[in-house]
């Protein structure tokens, strides 16, 4: 469990940073800083020791001190930070200095350490606009995330998808739910003790997995959904991959971002996702997830498929002029996604064509579901 961070706690994490720039610092002189500080009514008392060689954080009260400031703790995180000037300060009294106020020149203002070696992945002209730099993708890589793999839906729906594809380009289909993927603890020794290698990378299948996906120009990424968002099986997957970027941020297409360990320009992705509800709303939350990945990952997203009750649409004899017409669709869309890099409007409005709901759908649903009790006979 994580300590709460006291008054104290503060002061002595600012001295420990200042003293990492404080051997170059070009001001060293003896003496002491005083701080009688008051934050929630109460009088925080503590100093710092200078010398030629550091910088020393000290509880308490020191005789004499070379300099001493009265203030609130905000007023002089805000003076530390430069957002409050000494002078303003002292006018408004918000700052009251004793002693000689020159001696705070011994806290070095601006790092002068080396600067860190940052690696290079700017924005590529590729992640900028797909459609105008686009190549047919060499190899494709559809990662099916169902934990039923073949019995599921999502599938089902792959198929057509990927016979198009298979007209232009090679397509190899991977079953999550066979590879073992443990939790990321979250420990950080990807980044800072062994860098770039997860602790388990000798005890899963998570890196040989993301090493046979980087060799593919185009991932899908397929899979249902799953109490409003993706099966975590997918999303521990995803949170694994923190492993292959550096930890140092990076200016984005739009925002911040980590650099890549692996770098491939030419990589871009396809979510493709069925659900069983009827409302296209459902999906909002993995479009909001996926549109943020893109972007972390440096990876544009060519082309989105959702299909709304998709087992309705299987099941259901009635609907067998929607379900063809959809089939249909994602084959084109197959076939228009590795020859373009994107897949036309008028597919895309076929596949996500809304289904009308009639007054009795949802008994037929409830139905259906309640005829299969106690059968094992879940085919969803």
């Amino acid at each position: 469990m994580k300590a709460d961070i006291t008054p104290l706690d503060i002061m002595e994490k600012m001295v420990i940073k200042l003293q990492t720039y404080y051997p170059t610092h070009n001001y060293k002189k003896e003496g002491s800083i005083q701080f009688h500080l008051k934050h929630n009514e109460q009088i925080i008392d503590c100093y710092i020791l200078t010398n030629k060689g550091s910088l020393t954080f000290k509880t308490g009260i020191i005789q004499n001190p070379t300099v001493s400031v009265r203030s609130t703790l905000y007023n002089c995180i805000d003076l530390a930070k430069g957002n409050l000037n000494p002078v303003f300060g002292v006018l408004s009294r918000k700052l009251i200095f004793k002693g000689d106020t020159s001696f705070f020149k011994v806290l070095p203002r601006k790092q002068l350490k080396e600067p860190v070696l940052v690696p290079v992945d700017p924005v590529s002209k590729f992640e900028k606009n797909p459609v105008k730099y686009w190549e047919k993708p060499g190899k494709v890589i559809v990662l099916n995330a169902s934990p039923r793999a073949q019995k599921g839906y999502t599938e089902f729906y792959l198929k057509p998808f990927v016979k198009g594809m298979k007209k232009h380009t090679e397509v190899e289909i991977i079953h999550l739910s066979k590879y073992k993927v443990n939790p990321c603890t979250g420990c950080f020794s990807c980044w800072m003790d062994i860098p770039g290698e997860c602790v388990y990378k000798e005890k899963d299948d998570h890196h040989s997995l993301s090493e046979k996906l980087f060799q593919a120009d185009l991932i899908v990424y397929a899979f249902p959904i799953y109490a409003d968002g993706m099966p975590g099986i997918l999303k521990n997957f995803f949170d694994r991959a923190v492993s292959r970027a550096y930890p140092y941020m990076i200016e984005g297409m739009k925002r911040v971002r980590h650099p890549r360990r692996y770098i491939n320009h030419k990589h871009s992705m396809v979510v493709f996702s069925v659900c069983g509800f009827f409302e296209m709303i459902n999906f909002e939350p993995v479009k909001a997830y996926f549109k943020a990945l893109s972007h972390n990952r440096h990876t544009p997203i060519v082309g989105e498929i959702y299909r709304t009750i998709a087992g309705g649409l299987y099941s259901n004899p009635l609907n067998f002029k929607l379900f063809s017409k959809v089939l249909v669709a994602l084959e084109d869309a197959g076939e228009q996604i590795i020859i373009k890099g994107r897949i036309k409007r008028k597919t895309k409005n076929i596949i996500a064509k809304k289904f009308v709901r009639k007054p009795n759908d949802l008994d037929n649903m409830n139905e259906w579901w309640n005829e299969r009790k106690g059968k094992g006979d879940y085919d969803y």
